[in-house]
């Protein structure tokens, strides 16, 4: 049983000590302070985004897109609170998405070339082939029927492997090179498409590694958005850096 009988008194002892310091450092500790900081950027830097006319038509299509409702030939001062209020949360998120989609083209558009090129390795996608056992000496023998008998992959993942992939007869992905374990990716970094590798240990685990097929990333819309967010997060992140330290001293003496 869980040591609970005197967990009241110890959440009391809590609120006590909680109530003793200042709001401003309860936020800052608990990480409130920066989620906070976070959200008013993004408030700001939503409000800033502006639409011209002809951008604001096919706005407008995209805000009412499969609601059935009426659409409105300009969006005035407050359209959003004078919907029904079963639209608004809705429609204030694809509102943001729309605005934060306009920031994103306009501030890192020209960018998404060259950064692809520096993130092109590890967005590249891959397909490879699993055998996890827990021996050493099965690992081994697994392999050489793989490599002297010729037996099939698939079927010896499925009767020995131990974990998911056995239900996939050892098949993973596709998948970017980056999401395996840092192990499993100097591996199939190194392969050729068929190749089979050696086992590596893993944990408590033994692997067999066959490379099926690698796909070099190439700018298609999904891998667009991908960098367009990773470039705004970054920048987000940067910003908070270094504009919290400077303001948290200031924020916690006020308190």
């Amino acid at each position: 049983m869980l040591p609970s009988s005197d967990l009241e008194a110890d959440l009391q002892a809590a609120l006590v000590e909680l109530e003793s310091q200042p709001l401003a450092v309860l936020l800052h500790q608990n990480g409130i302070l920066r989620n906070l900081a976070r959200d008013l950027l993004m408030k700001r830097l939503l409000d800033s985004v502006q639409f011209n006319a002809e951008e604001q038509a096919l706005v407008i299509s995209k805000l009412w897109e499969g609601l059935g409702e009426p659409r409105p030939q300009q969006l005035p001062p407050g359209w959003l609170e004078a919907l029904a209020p079963e639209l608004q949360i809705p429609m204030r998120q694809r509102w943001d998405q729309i605005r934060l989609q306009k920031w994103l083209e306009v501030q890192y558009g020209e960018r998404v070339e060259t950064y692809l090129l520096e993130r092109r390795a590890a967005l590249e996608q891959v397909v490879f082939a699993m055998i996890r056992v827990w021996s050493q000496g099965t690992a081994e023998e697994l392999y050489l029927r793989l490599i002297d008998d010729g037996a099939d992959f698939g079927q010896l993942a499925h009767q020995f492997s131990i974990g998911d992939e056995r239900l996939t007869h050892g098949l993973l992905g596709p998948m970017p090179i980056s999401q395996p374990h840092p192990r499993i990716q100097a591996v199939l970094q190194r392969l050729t498409v068929g190749d089979l590798h050696p086992p590596i240990q893993l944990d408590q685990c033994f692997l067999i590694l066959r490379l099926e097929h690698r796909q070099p990333a190439s700018l298609n819309e999904a891998t667009r958005q991908l960098l367009l967010q990773e470039l705004f997060q970054q920048d987000l992140q940067a910003t908070l850096d270094s504009k919290l330290p400077a303001a948290i001293p200031e924020l916690l003496q006020v308190a």
